[in-house]
């Protein structure tokens, strides 16, 4: 069972997998980084075509463990020089416990602007994971490695609590046009429909768990009902499931200039408009796993004595397993589906002047059955200086509503790089999330790779 837990959560905190990219997602030269979370970006964009080398997004965050300041977790992460042992401690104010996990690698991709509409292709690889309702008792344990004195002896009634996983390779296309343009109002609309490739997916719903931990290596199950889903995921790249989903997005401008969405260098001079207000619905759809996949059926009504379940060799692929063998139930070799992180979003963006922006966007997730991945709830609020060659942005962000942090992001030309979690990332605060997002991205003013020169902003 501590496998479980160290597979789940450790996973989240320590392994790098923002989860919305703010330092560039809301710029107006987002391009493909930026439909993910509204795909009407595209449309009518200050460029013509979009060429997306790589990019990449990876993101971790949880509400119970935490590295000190002064272990400097990420920094000797990087350069492999860690403390062995215990180097983490824990925040235990909440009943329960939650994580989410993202990694999102776009690759090859394009866009085509065509002024009133545009399309684009992309692929990417994506990670998501997520862990809710763990109650704070039963993490404890667990990352104790049933070592823990105090709790030995002590029955605990878990609530119910869910986790899910997947991982899938991704292909999609974008559409979107202008459905209205007056001289005050403009409105476009984008969609994004994905073909998804499902290599490796996991959940469960553990509806109820009591229990009592005898010693370090002896455990009683008193009563137990959950439900597993997993796939086996050796090798771990390979196509167990299929799915679609889509992305939708729309986007109304107040007074929006032409002449600040021409692909020129004057456009830096003229405001593109006074506000902006876009709206998504993103990651609407699933992924049937059906090639070496199982469901198992956890119950037992009466005690259960699961002895060395601190040696338990127990991982992702196979939990329900290990639960029927040690707890009772059924395991079948049945397909599953897992939902993908549902999320409905409003982004406002203001211009200042010409090159100075503020921003107030907000994601809250729709989670709506225990085999669905959970998108973390955020608020974020961002300044940024944009202009064609170059961009700065500074935000903060409240991640799950009471988990704060500073991000900064950077375009140059074709390079993109910032995190979401500043302080953390540099070493300057406690860190129980790791954020950090980075692109090579081309935008053009004609036909890429035709003769002549392009507009002189990009010579």
């Amino acid at each position: 069972m501590k496998k479980i837990f160290l597979s789940l959560l450790i996973l989240i905190t320590y392994f790098s997998y923002g989860q919305e990219m703010w330092g560039i997602s809301n710029s107006n030269y987002s391009g493909n980084m930026g439909i993910f979370l509204n795909p009407s970006t595209i449309v009518g964009a200050p460029y013509k075509y979009e060429i997306n080398i790589v990019a990449a997004d990876f993101f971790a965050e949880n509400s119970y463990i935490y590295f000190p300041q002064d272990k400097h977790i990420v920094w000797n992460s990087i350069t492999g020089n860690n403390e062995p042992g215990k180097n983490y401690s824990y925040r235990t104010g909440d009943a329960t416990q939650k994580g989410f996990g993202h990694t999102l690698i776009i690759g090859p991709s394009y866009i085509k602007n065509n002024g009133d509409w545009a399309w684009g292709l992309h692929s990417a690889i994506r990670t998501e994971v997520s862990v809710l309702d763990v109650p704070t008792d039963l993490a404890y344990i667990a990352y104790s490695g049933f070592h823990a004195p105090e709790t030995f002896g002590v029955r605990f009634n878990s609530t119910p609590m869910s986790y899910a996983s997947a991982n899938w390779l991704e292909l999609g296309g974008t559409y979107g046009r202008v459905y209205r343009e007056t001289e005050n109002d403009y409105i476009k609309w984008a969609a994004t429909g994905n073909i998804l490739i499902g290599s490796n997916g996991w959940y469960g719903d553990i509806q109820n768990l009591d229990y009592t931990v005898i010693d370090s290596t002896n455990a009683v199950i008193h009563n137990m009902n959950a439900t597993i889903g997993e796939t086996e995921n050796d090798p771990f790249i390979g196509i167990r499931g299929l799915g679609l989903s889509t992305t939708l997005g729309a986007t109304y401008m107040h007074k929006r200039r032409q002449g600040g969405f021409e692909c020129n260098r004057s456009n830096d001079n003229m405001k593109k408009y006074d506000y902006r207000i876009g709206v998504s619905l993103i990651d609407l759809g699933t992924i049937r796993y059906f090639r070496k996949s199982q469901v198992a059926n956890v119950a037992t009504t009466t005690n259960q004595v699961w002895t060395g379940i601190d040696t338990a060799n127990i991982n992702l692929n196979n939990i329900g397993e290990s639960l029927v063998n040690n707890v009772g139930g059924t395991i079948n070799d049945d397909g599953f589906y897992i939902w993908a992180p549902l999320a409905i979003s409003t982004q406002f963006d203001y211009s200042f002047t010409p090159k100075i922006y503020g921003n107030l966007s907000l994601v809250k997730r729709i989670h709506f059955t225990e085999n669905q991945i959970a998108r973390g709830d955020q608020m974020n609020i961002s300044a940024r200086y944009e202009k064609r060659k170059f961009e700065a942005n500074i935000n903060y962000s409240l991640f799950e509503w009471d988990q704060s942090s500073i991000g900064l992001g950077l375009r140059y030309k074709w390079f993109v790089i910032g995190t979401d979690r500043l302080l953390q990332f540099i070493g300057l605060s406690d860190v129980q999330a790791f954020d950090f997002f980075f692109g090579f991205k081309f935008q053009f003013c004609k036909k890429p790779f035709s003769p002549g020169p392009d507009c002189a902003a990009f010579q």
